[in-house]
């Protein structure tokens, strides 16, 4: 890309995973502000075209074919190419949805390459966890510094395979930089400390989610590596906040807690957001979409996530796909009282809203295409100004939410 070749001295943090690629890249621009100008879309502009406007600092113009908008952004991407770029670090996440995506980033030539996890998402593309593995960790085999998490078992023997000179690994528990947990709740956050090779600093999180911390620890690695002293380091991330649509903690009606996840959904993401809402107190209600992209493997998961919904005081599923939670979370135990299901998140949003009492918590949580529960989300909130808080509100998503009901309704 001419732009950051025009840029040398721009320094590129790369980051992918199958989860947590978004929470991860603002929680390091979070330590990096301590020190640097840091430039981080805070959206997840991470595919081919997504990428280059992120960098470029411009918008979408929606649909392909918008053809006087993409003209638009073409003409203002050759009027910015004339100005030097005003950041010393861009954070930038980087999907993948099939093979070879992640090398098509190769131009970004990354300073560090930050790998999250290898999760049964987007199985129908890739046709394997052993692709997906193969995929995401070629982001560190294309870095100067691959920065990967310890506590991703699936990347356990590829890390064998890496010069110990580039290799780095973060996470809780083990890797060369950790976010080491003291204390837990759901309701306050974290408290541990932070080691970053000898040295070491305290930090309270106020997030919701135990896997979370990983991204701390993503955060406190990358300042590390960078240079930047412990107390930035513990600066930065202590005010690292959650993310629209990622565990987001929101008031609900009738005063009753939202756990807002409703960006998107895996097996492993839906189970440890399961986790989180079994140990807050009160009612538990779920709102739960389906898990797009699994491919043949989906039955399998389906019964998995059923299972672990049996602990429920009530299980709200939205469209076709998540019915598929429904059979498993019967054969668990989940009485019929206990079970609702809604062909539209706007449904299940009103139906919730109508039980709502003083210390419900509510997991809100499913895929985005076809889906959308955060419009679920929206029905719930105490405040509808917090609907600003929630992902896809764009007016060209809203056009797009819009058109997939209209579209659905008028075709049962």
């Amino acid at each position: 890309m001419r732009y950051l070749k025009k840029n040398p001295q721009v320094m590129i943090v790369g980051v992918t995973g199958s989860v947590g690629k978004t929470t991860t890249k603002l929680a390091i621009a979070k330590v990096l502000e301590q020190r640097f100008k840091v430039l981080a879309h805070p959206g997840n502009y991470n595919s081919e075209t997504g990428v280059p406007l992120a960098i470029f600092e411009l918008e979408s113009p929606g649909s392909f074919f918008n053809l006087k908008g993409w003209m638009g952004v073409v003409r203002e991407m050759n009027r910015r190419l004339k100005k030097p770029l005003r950041y010393d670090v861009i954070v930038q996440e980087l999907g993948a949805g099939r093979r070879g995506d992640i090398g098509y980033f190769s131009f970004l030539k990354p300073r560090i390459g930050v790998v999250t996890a290898a999760k049964p998402a987007h199985l129908k593309g890739f046709g394997s966890i052993e692709a997906i593995v193969d995929e995401k960790f070629s982001l560190g085999e294309l870095s100067q510094i691959a920065l990967v998490n310890a506590e991703e078992e699936r990347f356990a023997s590829k890390l064998a395979t890496m010069a110990a000179s580039k290799l780095h690994t973060y996470g809780t528990s083990k890797g060369d930089y950790r976010y080491s947990i003291r204390s837990y709740s759901a309701a306050d956050g974290f408290e541990g400390t932070l080691v970053l090779g000898k040295r070491e600093v305290d930090a309270s999180v106020r997030m919701l989610g135990r896997h979370l911390a990983e991204a701390v620890a993503a955060a406190a690695a990358v300042g590390e590596l960078l240079g930047m002293t412990p107390d930035e380091i513990k600066a930065g991330v202590e005010r690292i906040q959650p993310v629209p649509g990622r565990m987001n903690s929101l008031e609900g009606q009738n005063g009753s807690l939202i756990l807002d996840d409703s960006y998107n959904a895996s097996p492993e993401a839906m189970i440890a957001a399961l986790d989180t809402l079994h140990e807050l107190p009160g009612r538990k209600i779920a709102i739960l979409g389906g898990m797009n992209e699994l491919g043949s493997d989906g039955e399998k998961y389906y019964r998995q996530l059923g299972g672990h919904c049996a602990r429920l005081d009530l299980l709200v599923t939205v469209a076709k796909l998540a019915r598929q939670y429904v059979e498993p979370a019967r054969a668990a135990g989940l009485g019929d009282d206990k079970i609702k299901c809604f062909d539209t998140p706007y449904e299940a949003g009103e139906f919730v809203a109508g039980l709502l009492k003083n210390g419900d918590t509510v997991l809100v949580k499913g895929s985005q295409e076809g889906i959308f529960c955060e419009e679920a989300t929206a029905k719930l909130l105490a405040n509808p100004a917090d609907t600003v808080r929630l992902v896809r509100q764009s007016p060209e998503w809203k056009s797009r939410k819009a058109h997939a009901f209209n579209t659905r309704r008028q075709g049962t």
